[in-house]
């Protein structure tokens, strides 16, 4: 059914309200597909054609050339062709990372290949994807990781774990408190920070205490003071920061590039970062200088070229000169992905070219972005947001 959807998928992409969508990897040749549906779900390609047909209570956007899909309450896979390429004999599978998938049997855990052979048999109370070769694994309520043979290498010892990064390093939280550890499972930084973020661009960011966050390097040494209310990890070489109620940004020295001065502000994409000033939002460009003024009731960062941008309840999009490309006149958007954005009309989705006419009327309950059915996850989370759910402010001193 489609709430089971809603719930067992859809659940778990929202992150502090907002609809979370990947964004693609790479392009192959008819095989940028996109998950729709109402009571029951399929894939279809961008001319709206059903490339998959609609059938499945569940279903999962392909990852590796699979989809995790559930008829009857049990769950399997299929291929870009829509063939069960093993067999739907489990109580869960999710999606493919490093040639295997964590499946479920009797609540236990375990994983599969791409042939359906268990590999690593169901005895965890709870995993994770495989990231670089190694996944999280929950034992007796302690999380630790291991390799494909399915052995700890990081014993279960602690309260709640993350991927390593791109720098082979993970957080970790042991009872209240943050650390982090590198491969070996040695400490970088013992747990003693009251919250912290992952390492993004060779920097963490972590508060030593109420409303004084700062960052680590690798080494775990705090290189920037921890002096500011609240901190926002690095993107394009510029992180967030909040001081006395007021967002701005830093470099990797500490140094205000832009100092404390907007309301709100959201992370730098495609060298513009969204910024609030009187209640609206515009858009700022790495040295500050507002270059669209700020004028929208709400907007999302540029994806592909564009932004969405929200007026009076409607949604349209603008180029980065803040020129409307398309005017607002949906209730929801999510940003453009392989060339097309779903869009919300009266309640039902379809999807809309760069020049705003529709390759795909409005017509399911539901619509996810277009990806290439090859997609791979990155080891480090990459997502664009949906507009269908406006996420509430942060508050200093989280």
């Amino acid at each position: 059914m489609f709430k089971k959807f809603s719930l067992l998928f859809l659940s778990a992409l929202f992150l502090g309200g907002m609809f979370l969508i990947p964004k693609e990897a790479f392009t192959k040749k008819n095989c940028i597909i996109a998950l729709v549906g109402d009571n029951k779900l399929g894939f279809i390609d961008k001319s709206g054609d059903f490339i998959i047909k609609k059938k499945f209570d569940d279903a999962r956007p392909f990852r590796e050339g699979l989809s995790a899909v559930n008829e009857n309450g049990k769950w399997g896979c299929i291929n870009e062709e829509g063939k069960y390429v093993i067999k739907a004999n489990f109580d869960c599978v999710n999606n493919f990372s490093n040639g295997l998938a964590a499946i479920e049997i009797k609540d236990k855990w375990g994983f599969i290949d791409k042939t359906g052979k268990i590999v690593i048999e169901p005895q965890f109370d709870d995993v994770r994807a495989f990231s670089a070769g190694i996944a999280r694994a929950k034992l007796d309520k302690k999380w630790g990781y291991i390799n494909k043979s399915g052995k700890f290498v990081i014993d279960p010892k602690f309260t709640s774990v993350d991927d390593f990064s791109e720098d082979g390093i993970a957080r970790i939280r042991i009872n209240k408190r943050w650390g982090f550890i590198n491969k070996s499972g040695k400490y970088i930084a013992e747990p003693r920070y009251r919250s912290a973020g992952e390492f993004i661009e060779g920097m963490a960011r972590v508060s030593v205490k109420k409303k004084r966050w700062g960052f680590i390097n690798k080494t775990g040494k705090l290189v920037i003071p921890a002096i500011y209310g609240y901190a926002y990890d690095f993107s394009e070489g510029l992180a967030r920061i909040r001081s006395n109620g007021k967002a701005g940004f830093i470099d990797k020295t500490g140094k205000y590039i832009i100092k404390p001065q907007f309301g709100e502000a959201f992370d730098f994409t495609e060298g513009l970062s969204m910024v609030r000033v009187g209640g609206k939002w515009g858009f700022i460009d790495k040295t500050g200088k507002m270059v669209i003024t700020p004028q929208y009731d709400w907007a999302w960062n540029f994806s592909e070229g564009l932004a969405a941008v929200s007026i009076s309840g409607k949604w349209g999009f603008i180029d980065k000169t803040g020129k409307y490309v398309i005017e607002p006149r949906f209730h929801a958007t999510n940003d453009f992905s392989q060339g097309l954005a779903a869009v919300e009309v009266h309640g039902k989705w379809g999807f809309i070219k760069k020049d705003g006419t529709y390759a795909v009327k409005p017509q399911f309950d539901t619509a996810l972005a277009f990806e290439d059915c090859l997609y791979t996850e990155p080891d480090s989370d990459e997502n664009v947001p949906s507009t269908a759910d406006i996420p509430e402010e942060n508050e200093e001193g989280m």
